[in-house]
């Protein structure tokens, strides 16, 4: 029997793990922050939670992630110290941390952000500790429970109003997943053994002038899609690279833009 320490549970991809966790039969354990909060606890206390609980995995999925300033607010720092303390406490369990794709192009963009060097150092302390982990990179997502403001829900609310919309960097190719099949990969990484980073993805990467016309024709209007082939000077193409999952978890599971465009508009 899993039993499954999940943190971020109420967050956009931990909700999502929960769901997966649950629909597959697996016992789940997800504190709130006021049960738990990370960012206070101290290893001994992260381990006083862990030790006795019969906890055999855990998904870390907690992080600071308000849209504004997450890429840059100095609580990032605090962040990889608490999950270096969880990650440590949790030594006899299998733990799984979530990357960003955003590690693949530190160098391509100017200086990293705090957010992408923190989660770059994370996954390096994780190589050199020795516990049974692996390290999910994790794409671009997107879902039920996306927060507004972002790619996906601006684009659903304009068309969804009847009006006309594209993206500003039209050309830019990205790979985006939906949620559910996110939580999906995240949990067949987390019941592998395989360790270290790997991506998670579609490993497909259309333009954004490309994801909103598959919008657009999920709402039956076609027209409503505006395109261009800009890029705005950032990497031309973010794709995940799903070579090492599937020779180590397995053929990865994720629908289409299209479909997955399709069964959110429903």
């Amino acid at each position: 029997m899993t039993r499954v320490l999940v943190t971020g549970a109420s967050g956009f991809i931990g909700s999502a793990v929960v769901r997966r966790l649950t629909a597959d039969g697996h016992e789940i354990v997800a504190p709130s922050s006021r049960e738990l909060d990370l960012l206070t606890a101290s290893r001994e206390q992260l381990a006083g939670f862990v030790d006795g609980s019969g906890f055999t995995h855990c998904i870390h999925a907690a992080w600071y992630t308000d849209h504004a300033d997450y890429l840059t607010h100095e609580v990032n720092r605090d962040w990889l110290a608490a999950s270096l303390r969880l990650a440590r406490a949790c030594e006899g369990l299998r733990f799984i941390g979530l990357g960003t794709c955003l590690e693949h192009h530190l160098a391509l963009a100017g200086p990293p952000t705090l957010y992408e060097q923190c989660k770059h150092d994370l996954s390096l302390e994780l190589l050199d500790s020795g516990i049974d982990h692996a390290w999910a990179r994790v794409f671009f997502v997107y879902g039920p429970g996306d927060r507004p403001g972002r790619l996906i829900p601006s684009m659903i609310e304009r068309f969804a109003l009847g009006e006309p919309a594209g993206p500003t960097y039209g050309g830019l190719r990205r790979d985006y997943i939906h949620v559910d099949d996110l939580a999906g990969q995240i949990v067949r990484i987390a019941l592998s053994d395989v360790r270290g980073p790997l991506d998670t993805g579609t490993s497909d990467a259309p333009t954004l002038s490309e994801i909103f016309a598959a919008g657009a024709a999920a709402f039956g209007q076609p027209e409503l899609a505006q395109s261009n082939a800009e890029t705005g000077g950032q990497p031309p193409l973010i794709q995940a690279d799903l070579a090492r999952f599937r020779a180590s978890v397995g053929e990865p599971q994720a629908r289409s833009i299209a479909d997955g465009l399709r069964d959110l508009i429903g």
